[in-house]
Formats: C-alpha cells, sequence, structure tokens
C-alpha cells in the first residue's frame, strides 16, 4: 500500500474545506430564509386580525356619520401597525444582517484554519502565513460583530 505524503494529501485537504464552507453557507442561507418566512408569515397573520377588528365597527353600525369616524379610527390605527410594523422590520433587518456576517465570518475563519491545515507542510512559505493572518483577523471581526449584536439586544435602541 503506498503510504500518502503531506502534499499528496493537502488537495483533498483543500477539497474538503470547500466543501465544508459551502455546506455551512448554505445552511447560513437557509436558516436566514426561514427566520425571513416566520416574519413574514407572523406581520401577514398580525395584520389580518387587526384589519379584521378596525371594519368590525363598520358592519354593526347602520349610522353613515359612526360609519365615518369608524372609517377614518380604522385608517388610523392602519398607520399606527404600519409605523410600528416598519420599526419592527428595520430592527429585524439589523439583526439579521448580524446574524449573516457573523456566521459568514465564522465560517470564513473556520475555512481558512482548515486549509491551512490541510497544507500543514507548506507552514512556513508566505501564503500559510498569508492565511494564518487572515484567518486570525477573520476570528477578530466575528468576536467583534457578535459583541457587537449582543450589545445591541441587551441595549435596544430607543427612537
Amino acid at each position: 500500500m503506498k503510504k500518502t505524503s503531506a502534499p499528496e494529501s493537502a488537495p483533498q485537504g483543500y477539497a474538503s474545506a470547500n466543501a465544508a464552507y459551502c455546506q455551512r453557507v448554505a445552511d447560513l442561507l437557509r436558516e436566514s430564509q426561514q427566520r425571513w418566512l416566520e416574519l413574514g408569515r407572523r406581520i401577514y397573520g398580525e395584520e389580518a386580525a387587526h384589519s379584521l377588528d378596525a371594519l368590525a365597527p363598520l358592519r354593526k353600525t347602520g349610522n353613515w356619520q359612526e360609519m365615518n369616524h369608524a372609517a377614518g379610527e380604522a385608517a388610523r390605527q392602519q398607520w399606527q401597525r404600519q409605523l410600528e410594523a416598519s420599526q419592527a422590520l428595520t430592527h429585524a433587518v439589523l439583526k439579521e444582517q448580524a446574524l449573516l456576517a457573523a456566521g459568514l465570518s465564522e465560517a470564513l475563519t473556520t475555512w481558512l484554519r482548515d486549509t491551512a491545515a490541510a497544507g500543514q507542510g507548506l507552514a512556513d512559505t508566505p501564503l500559510a502565513q498569508f492565511w494564518h493572518t487572515m484567518s486570525s483577523q477573520a476570528a477578530n471581526a466575528c468576536a467583534a460583530m457578535s459583541e457587537a449584536s449582543q450589545a445591541s439586544e441587551r441595549h435596544p435602541r430607543q427612537g
């Protein structure tokens, strides 16, 4: 049986690192898509229920003057809900962006570490040193994004 040397296993290590990175990115995108679908369903369900509640007084009254007031109140409530939904959506977008960026940064850090490990026999080359530096920088960026995301959840912005 032929003994595998470090340079011969490097391509397989790189291929494994690339496959793992692609799988993690696909998982991140799938998780993000699921969160967006859940948010859309929740907003749609809440909006449908509120709209039906707002229109209920219009069905009960036979007096057009009362209907005028009810229609105005329904429009005011609709405007208020849209404003609140806009604020909630902005918060959700920022939170989702932070989650996705942190996940991508983590995936990239892992990929950089895995590719550096695959080229272990090449540790003293300038390319290996570059990968090590990039991996460290990505890990630091991931940690900073994670801390910022956690800080924003602990101290939500009032406005």
